[in-house]
């Protein structure tokens, strides 16, 4: 089927049909309205404003819809949001494997950087460990589709989710939840206000999770331990003058994963003794430890035309993983990798708040990225890994009259990364010998190549306002580093990789055909160039031919590069719509489309170009909510349930030697949360209890992520299971 001219021809049209007739039968849903929707209001162009006032695809999660709704974490925003794709790798602790509108990334090396960037209060992470994270303490929470590079920076080529987290209130207050599931789940977290003198106030907050694993292992015939996770946090607010404060926080955390079991459903080494993939023979899991902490300090001034913002980060941590036996109940290609990361950022915002027609924003940017890893003896070498980016910024608007406006917006990045890399004779030296600097005549590669880039994105919006809300047209790009592959050691591994670049046109109408209605539609359509794909195939691939290297047999089971595979085209539709048809009843709607093909993918001299896919991009995602509130014992009852759909999705493969005989597809699936929570004033505080149900249709396990090494061996994930808990909370 040719989907370009179906969506042209067909889909396209209709949907808008669809999506638009209720801006011409206003008038009849308008006799039933008795309420109006909550307000969101969103920071997507680094100020204030309401989400239907902003001419960016943006879905925003309020923080009633967190208190009242089962999302707890990061990952339950895949739910909700069109053609959005998140999933915890195995292969690392609270690491994020996010895809935006078919661009992803699903890996833990810290020189590579992800298509989809995390920002907390401000700051951006520079990888993607750390971007699986609880939404308890949160006072606002978006994700932005499509290249944010003018105002979110660098590496935000497929989208942004941006978190805000709550700031010292000032005054004395508490709140706490506690929370018990299927899998032995124990959940503590909480929050302690305190006033500092009458100029700010101290915030204190804490999170301890633990529990067992969602896989039942048949060679130890019981289930591992899965997370133990434990942060402290101290947040500091002081306003220096009436205009002039500062906001100081600093977190440690610590996070020990026992990664569910794998299991091996199609080739590899032994096949799967999965029973309804529920089940998995593993012999010795993957486990991952990360440790580290985060500093971030905030200082706003506001005068009355203009703000000031300073924002500076800094994140250290340690991140050890350990893995051999890979689904099966041997030990082989034993993998121990120990990684040490620090990034520092300062960016400095300057705010217009003019009463004609233009207000502007224009900043700063600075990065300074360090990683250092050691790895054996199955992939035996230390890499070091230094980056330098720098940026600045701008975004203009202009409103041209009291329909039109204009945005005119550009960054230009300049980067630079340094890669140290050493890699050895299979595992005759011992991790001591190697950072004692032993190289001697078991070295096999040595290399210390440099990359510089520069970049310039822009953003030209045109929009103009409507009856019931506004229309919008826009052209962007976006930019993603290039460099090196970590975990390479051989010459053609360790080869660096150009910038990838997106060009991506944007047509959306934001809508309230009533007051209690939302209908929010978006095409779009990108061209992408220079996509960097990871490539993990078999050691005798012509690409890296490892057998070549007289290196111990472990070594020569599996190749690891990047490289740059052509062009890319892709299109699509997202539709969000919003209708309470009553005071306790809202309904909630959501579907993306997605089409994308390689247009031009060289490999080996070869293109490859129809048969390669785009992982972790499905072709169609939905989800559909309903929430009712009714009082009830004094209190007010809260009845929440959503369904959503994934369709299918290729993983990862070696698309040179892939001929449809090895599956790499993970199937669609349907998932039903559900939750009922109840909350009442109690005088001296509000009580809050919870009970929900998450992924409830799913019976046993199913496979999230499937990997195929080109014939060295290939493994699975499973897929949470469907769990139920209950949660007391109180507050005052």
């Amino acid at each position: 089927m040719n989907y370009q001219k179906t969506y042209k021809k067909q889909l396209l049209p209709a949907i808008i049909s669809i999506c638009t007739l209720p801006l011409y039968a206003g008038g009849a849903i308008a006799q039933e309205e008795s309420v109006g929707l909550e307000e969101i209001v969103v920071t997507a162009r680094k100020r204030q404003e309401s989400i239907q006032d902003v001419p960016v695809a943006v879905s925003a999660i309020s923080p009633g819809m967190l208190e009242r709704g089962s999302i707890n974490s990061s990952l339950d925003l895949g739910k909700m949001v069109p053609n959005v794709e998140l999933h915890e790798t195995a292969i690392g602790s609270e690491s994020l494997s996010a895809s935006i509108r078919g661009m992803s990334y699903d890996d833990i090396e810290k020189s590579i950087e992800p298509t989809v960037g995390v920002a907390i209060d401000g700051v951006f992470l520079a990888s993607n460990s750390g971007g699986v994270f609880d939404l308890f303490d949160v006072a606002a929470v978006e994700v932005l589709r499509g290249p944010q590079g003018t105002l979110f920076g660098r590496n935000t080529i497929g989208g942004v989710i941006n978190v805000t987290r709550t700031e010292p209130t000032g005054d004395f207050g508490m709140k706490l939840e506690a929370t018990a599931g299927d899998e032995n789940l124990t959940d503590v977290k909480g929050i302690v206000n305190m006033p500092l003198s009458d100029k700010g106030g101290i915030k204190l907050s804490f999170k301890n999770t633990e529990s067992d694993s969602h896989v039942y292992n048949t060679t130890i015939e019981g289930r591992r331990p899965f997370k133990d996770s434990e942060t402290l946090g101290l947040a500091v607010k002081y306003n220096f003058t009436e205009n002039t404060s500062a906001v100081l926080s600093y977190d440690d955390y610590e996070h020990n994963t026992t990664a569910p079991d794998n299991v091996n459903p199609f080739g590899g080494m032994i096949e799967s003794e999965a029973d309804g993939w529920a089940t998995s023979p593993q012999k010795d899991p993957l486990t991952a430890y990360l440790k580290g902490e985060n500093t971030t300090l905030r200082v706003t001034h506001n005068a009355d035309n203009y703000e000031i913002k300073y924002i500076m980060g800094i994140m250290d941590y340690s991140e050890v993983v350990r893995e051999k036996s890979w689904g099966t109940t041997i030990d082989f290609f034993q993998v121990d990798r120990d990684q040490d990361f620090k990034q520092t950022s300062h960016e400095l915002q300057y705010l217009s708040n003019l009463d004609g027609p233009m207000n502007f924003v224009a900043g700063l940017y600075m990065l300074k990225a360090e990683s250092f890893i050691t790895s054996g003896p199955g992939q035996n070498f230390n890499v070091s890994h230094d980056l330098d980016s720098k940026a600045i910024f701008g975004e203009l608007n202009y409103q041209i009259n009291d329909l039109w406006s204009l945005t005119l917006g550009a960054r230009y990045t300049e980067e630079e990364k340094d890669l140290d890399t050493r890699s050895y004779n299979g595992g005759a030296l011992g991790n001591a010998a190697r950072l004692a600097d032993s190289y001697d005549t078991e070295i096999l590669n040595y290399a210390t190549p440099s990359f510089e880039d520069d970049n310039t994105s822009y953003r030209v919006v045109l929009q103009r306002e409507i009856e019931s809300g506004m229309v919008y047209a826009s052209l962007s790009t976006g930019y993603r580093s290039g460099g090196f592959f970590n975990r390479g050691v051989t010459p053609l591994e360790n080869e660096s990789f150009e910038s990838e670049e997106v060009e991506s046109f944007e047509l959306g109408m934001r809508s309230n055909p009533t007051a209690n209605s939302q209908l929010n539609l978006t095409y779009f359509n990108a061209d992408y160039t220079d996509k960097q794909t990871t490539v993990i195939t078999s050691a005798n691939d012509p690409m890296c031919d490892k057998q070549q290297n007289p290196i111990g047999e472990p070594q020569t089971i599996t190749c690891s590069f990047v490289r740059n595979a052509g062009a890319v085209s892709m299109q699509g539709v997202e539709f969000e719509g919003m209708y309470m048809p009553s005071d306790n009843l809202t309904l909630r709607l959501s579907f993306g489309t997605f089409d994308g093909e390689y247009d031009e993918y060289e490999y080996n001299g070869v293109d490859i170009s129809d048969k390669a896919r785009l992982l972790y991009a499905p072709e169609l995602t939905a989800y559909f909510g309903a929430e009712h509130t009714s009082e009830v014992a004094g209190g007010v009852l809260t009845l929440n349930g959503g369904l959503s759909f994934k369709d299918d999705v290729d993983t990862q493969a070696d698309w040179a030697t892939w001929a449809g005989a090895t599956e790499v597809v993970i199937e669609s699936f349907e998932s039903l949360d559900l939750s009922a929570t109840f909350v009442k004033d109690m005088g001296a505080g509000t009580l809050k209890l919870r009970a929900y149900g998450t992924d409830v249709l799913e019976d046993d396990n199913r496979v999230s992520r499937r990997y195929d090494a080109g014939g060295g061996f290939s493994w699975a994930e499973l897929a949470p299971r469907r769990q139920f808990g209950v949660s007391v909370g109180y507050e005052f």
